[in-house]
């Protein structure tokens, strides 16, 4: 009687899920560990991950063309990384270091100039009813606080620095083995899938599979080559019209334009705090310039080496950016999308399955 009624089956499927919830929150001192756990191996794995779809294709391509041993192509690439990283530490660490510490002092020095301005734009007769001065007051201060805070936190906080050292160190050592390992094995994964637990595939999760790693490759490949794209239009320009800390400036232009809609506009925020309070002229055409460049990607480049591998509709990616912003911040947003598309794309095989069992009945 009650098992075909639909009330029946959601207040049991609601009570299950509330029940679920109630036990997890009452084994807390069970899951932290595991969620620490988690969360110190999911930054390594991500990056060896976005590193093995960036060069898996080099491999392939080494193969093909030149017959080279995959083992050799595997060679090669960490051969190019290393040399990367270390071109990168003797060229561009001690830059970026000297950019980033006068970057924190330009930014400390920004705010009051600014105030300055306002306060003198404030005298016209059109501004003096609004209350400028108190509310750059409380903008300042509250800069200073949160600046103070951060110092505290970085530079007289050991414990803090101690596991944040920790960490990067965790990184450096398991990123690297979980990318060895990724490009030696993970061309082997679905053929051996095939062969053994996939063997009578009648729901063809195999194909599943192959869609979810075709828009994962298409995707970080493309945004790999749309990012240093993005990367040397911006630094070419903010060194041409002599923008400080332009290496610095352009590299957070180019990751923040991951970010689907809003990253534009958060990569040329710092630019413009930084460039305004000195010459606002020249942080208007700077920002005339990057969104001219930002169109052009958007219309051209990012369509190409990106093409649709993200079939999300604009208004479900402005509130994946509002609400995993809001819960994971930056990285939380650049990962939003194309986690979402892996998702919806195993919801649509689920349903699919469900649909044709229908069919099947019917």
């Amino acid at each position: 009687m009650f098992k075909n009624n639909k009330l029946f089956f959601w207040t049991v499927e609601i009570l299950a899920i509330a029940s679920l919830i109630f036990i997890l929150t009452k084994l807390d001192f069970l899951f932290k560990p595991i969620g620490s756990l988690f969360a110190t191996v999911f930054i390594p794995f991500l990056i060896a991950g976005f590193l093995y779809y960036a060069f898996n294709p080099l491999i392939e391509l080494l193969q093909k063309k030149f017959k080279i041993k995959r083992s050799l192509g595997i060679l090669i690439v960490f051969i190019i990384l290393i040399g990367l990283v270390v071109f990168m530490v003797v060229s561009f660490v001690p830059t970026i270091i000297n950019q980033l510490t006068g970057l924190v002092n330009a930014t400390a020095n920004a705010i009051p100039d600014i105030q300055k301005w306002v306060e003198e734009l404030a005298q016209r007769k059109e501004f003096r009813n609004l209350n400028i001065e108190e509310a750059f007051q409380k903008l300042n201060l509250s800069y200073s606080s949160i600046l103070k805070n951060v110092l505290n936190g970085v530079t007289l906080s050991l414990n803090g620095m101690l596991s944040t050292i920790t960490r990067v160190g965790l990184i450096l050592v398991l990123a690297p083995i979980l990318l060895y390992y990724m490009l030696r094995d993970g061309h082997k994964l679905l053929p051996t899938l095939k062969k053994t637990i996939l063997k009578d595939d009648k729901y063809n999760i195999t194909g599943l599979l192959e869609t979810l790693n075709d828009t994962m490759s298409r995707y970080i490949l493309g945004s790999a080559i749309d990012c240093s794209i993005i990367f040397i239009f911006v630094f070419i320009g903010y060194l041409v019209m002599g923008i400080p800390y332009a290496f610095l400036l352009a590299t957070f232009s180019a990751i923040t334009n991951l970010i689907p809609y809003l990253g534009p506009y958060i990569g040329m925020a710092p630019m413009v705090l930084v460039v305004a309070a000195d010459d606002w002229k020249k942080a208007v055409i700077a920002v005339i310039y990057v969104a001219v460049v930002q169109q052009i990607d958007g219309n051209f480049i990012y369509p190409k080496v990106v093409g649709n591998a993200m079939k999300i509709h604009p208004v479900t990616i402005m509130l994946l950016m509002l609400v995993v912003g809001n819960l994971y911040g930056l990285v939380g947003m650049i990962i939003a999308v194309p986690a979402y598309s892996l998702i919806k794309e195993v919801v649509k095989f689920i349903a699919n399955i469900f649909e044709e069992r229908k069919k099947a009945k019917a």
